[in-house]
C-alpha cells in the first residue's frame, strides 16, 4: 500500500503516519511499540492475514532500522487488553511457529486515545477471594514467594485477576474474580483471553482413566487440587516473620540432626 491510499486516520496531525513516530506528536516522549504496532496492523492488514514477528519490528522501526526492542513480542500480545484477537501457531494449527494471524482488529492510535479497563476491588472482596482460592494461582497453582518450577530464579507474587477479562465484558463480580501469579496475570499472555468452556473441558476428562477421574471428582468436590498437611503447614510458616523464620529453621534442624547450612560438616 502506498502513502496516498491510506485514510486520514492514519496519519497523525504532523501529518506522519502514526507507526512512523519516533515521539509523541509535539513532545520528546518516545512513541510506544504497541501504538506503533496497533496502527500499522490496522491500516496495513487484513482480518485473516498472516504476519511474523520479524515482518512487524521491520515495519515498526526507526532509521531504517528494525525494532529490536528486548520485548518486542509482550508488546503485540499487550493488543489483546485493546480489543485485537491475534492468534499464534498455539491457537491456530495452520499458521508457522513464527507467524501470527489477524481475527479481530481492535483499538489504534487513529480512533483517539486508548481506552482504559478500571477495576475497584474492596479489599474485603479481595481477602474474600485470597481465602477461597487458598491463597494461589488458580493457573499454575504457584504461591506468592514460591519459585517457579521452569524459573527457580523468578519468585511469585500473586493478585486477582479476572476469569474473564474486562475487555470482554467480565465485571468484579466474586465469581469472576480469582488468585493469579502476575505471570499468569499479563495481559500478553498467549491464551486468547476467553476461558475454556464447559464442552472443551468434559471433552478431555471423558478420555481420563477411572482412577484420574476419582481424582479429578475429589479435587472439584473440595473445590481445589489437593494437598498435604505438610503443603498447608508450609504455607503457613511461610507467613511468619524473619525472625521467626529463623527460629523455625534452627528448631527444625535440632529435631532432624541435620546441621546448619552455615556448619561446616
Amino acid at each position: 500500500m502506498t502513502a496516498q491510499d491510506y485514510p486520514a486516520e492514519a496519519y497523525a496531525l504532523d501529518g506522519q503516519l502514526w507507526w512512523t513516530l519516533p515521539f509523541y506528536p509535539g513532545t520528546k516522549r518516545p512513541y510506544g511499540a504497541v501504538n506503533k504496532i496497533a496502527a500499522w496492523l490496522y491500516f496495513n492488514k487484513r482480518v485473516g492475514d498472516r504476519f511474523t514477528i520479524r515482518e512487524l519490528r521491520e515495519a515498526v522501526g526507526t532509521d531504517n532500522a528494525p525494532n529490536y526492542q528486548e520485548h518486542f513480542n509482550r508488546r503485540l500480545r499487550e493488543l489483546r487488553a485493546l480489543g485485537w484477537l491475534l492468534p499464534s501457531s498455539q491457537e491456530d494449527a495452520e499458521l508457522r511457529t513464527d507467524e501470527y494471524r489477524v481475527g479481530v482488529k481492535g483499538w489504534h492510535p487513529g480512533a483517539g486515545p486508548r481506552p482504559k479497563f478500571s477495576s475497584r476491588i474492596s479489599p474485603a472482596v479481595q481477602r474474600t477471594v485470597f481465602d477461597r482460592d487458598g491463597r494461589r494461582c488458580v493457573i499454575c497453582g504457584v504461591a506468592s514467594g514460591e519459585p517457579y518450577p521452569a524459573a527457580p530464579t523468578e519468585m511469585a507474587a500473586i493478585t486477582i485477576g479476572h476469569r474473564i477479562p474486562q475487555k470482554f465484558g467480565g465485571s468484579d463480580d466474586i465469581d469472576n474474580l480469582q488468585v493469579e501469579c502476575q505471570r499468569c496475570n499479563e495481559p500478553m499472555r498467549e491464551e486468547a483471553g476467553l476461558p475454556v468452556t464447559f464442552d472443551e473441558v468434559y471433552a478431555q476428562i471423558r478420555r481420563l482413566k477411572r482412577a484420574e477421574k476419582e481424582t479429578m471428582l475429589r479435587w472439584m468436590r473440595s473445590g481445589r487440587r489437593s494437598r498435604s498437611r505438610l503443603d498447608v503447614l508450609y504455607d503457613q510458616a511461610r507467613q511468619l516473620s524473619p525472625n521467626e523464620k529463623r527460629q523455625l529453621t534452627e528448631r527444625l534442624e535440632l529435631a532432624t540432626d541435620q546441621p546448619s547450612l552455615g556448619q561446616e560438616s
